[in-house]
């Protein structure tokens, strides 16, 4: 088992201890330049007693002899991961990668033991939906040099790593403006930590929907939760019990909306005829159920199959020793309307 807790021995680690320049300590490393016989020795001391392990990429790419790639996903479970996994995995194929496929359950230590793992595997890269709060592991990963893709979420003061996202914000303002414009004025929303980018991203297109519409903010609407169902039950039974409860509840993910259909049901309360539901993901279940439940859709998909290109054109740079320029790309959601909202009575 990695120790967590076990500091990441890096190059710039080495240099310092050695008392070379870093350009000095890389020039050793990667056998390329002048290093005089005393910095080789005193960089090879220092290496050793630091436990240092040199990261060979760019060579073992030249070889193929480097072709895992890591995957890094809050769970297995649910069905948004699900679908972005088999993106990754279908591009995988086509290029050729293993793919280690790991499930952080948003706990950041966890998090952490996995970037360890993929270092000691020496993975090319990484595709990551992260928790958004390991800022300093993330950078060295990054340092021991491995290339990163971030999937649905973004980690700020991140710049060596590629983004692909979803329009959260734009996604969640449409849903809100479609129950504006059936008339309800007390909306819930259920949404997830806003230490996401996710999570943040939809709370801010609700708001911006009410703002627009010149309808206030109501604190007692807002459930601010994690993306586990049982915390999507709590908050929707508080909702629910509020004594001027919302005429509509907006869940901005599957399991917060599965959640809230559960309670809704268990309330003995009717989706439409009583209560307006509507969730940021198209699952399966939600077209299957009577009503059927109108969806924020993803191209959940695409998020991963685009995302594994994304992360083949930083490695494929590397091989041939070529200047990246790191890119963020945003895809659009759709709004597909179903039959789970109407009118507020």
């Amino acid at each position: 088992m990695v120790n967590i807790n076990e500091k990441t021995i890096t190059l710039k680690d080495v240099a310092a201890k050695a008392d070379v320049s870093l350009a000095t300590a890389s020039r050793f490393m990667s056998g390329k330049g002048y290093a005089s016989e005393v910095s080789k020795k005193n960089v090879i001391k220092v290496a050793k007693e630091l436990g240092y392990k040199p990261y060979r990429l760019a060579r073992s790419l030249k070889l193929r002899h480097t072709n895992t790639i890591g995957m890094m996903i809050t769970d297995i479970v649910t069905p948004f991961y699900s679908y972005l996994t088999d993106g990754v995995l279908e591009c995988a194929k086509k290029y050729g990668y293993h793919v280690i496929v790991c499930a952080t359950e948003e706990n950041p230590k966890l998090e952490r033991e996995y970037l360890k793992v993929l270092m000691e595997e020496r993975a090319a890269g990484i595709i990551a939906v992260p928790t958004g709060r390991n800022l300093k592991y993330w950078r060295e990963t990054i340092d021991f040099g491995m290339k990163l893709v971030l999937v649905d979420r973004e980690v700020f003061g991140i710049p060596d790593a590629d983004v692909i996202l979803v329009d959260n914000i734009q996604g969640a303002y449409e849903a809100t403006s479609y129950l504006i414009e059936l008339g309800h004025r007390r909306i819930g929303i259920i949404n997830g930590p806003t230490s996401t980018t996710t999570g943040a991203g939809r709370l801010k297109g609700y708001c911006k929907a009410l703002e627009e519409a010149k309808i206030p903010v109501d604190k007692d609407l807002l459930e601010i939760v994690t993306f586990k169902g049982e915390s999507g039950i709590t908050a929707a039974k508080r909702l629910l019990s509020l004594k001027d409860p919302p005429t509509a509840i907006f869940a901005t993910n599957n399991v917060l909306g599965e959640a809230t259909l559960f309670v809704i049901r268990e309330l003995g309360l009717k989706v439409r005829d009583e209560i307006s539901l509507i969730i940021f993901d198209d699952v399966p279940w939600t077209s299957l159920t009577n009503p059927r439940v109108t969806v924020v859709s993803q191209p959940t998909h695409s998020l991963g199959y685009l995302g594994l290109e994304m992360l083949d054109r930083q490695l494929k740079a590397v091989n041939e020793e070529e200047r990246h320029v790191h890119q963020k790309t945003i895809l659009m959601p759709e709004l597909i309307i179903r039959e789970s909202c109407a009118k507020p009575k």
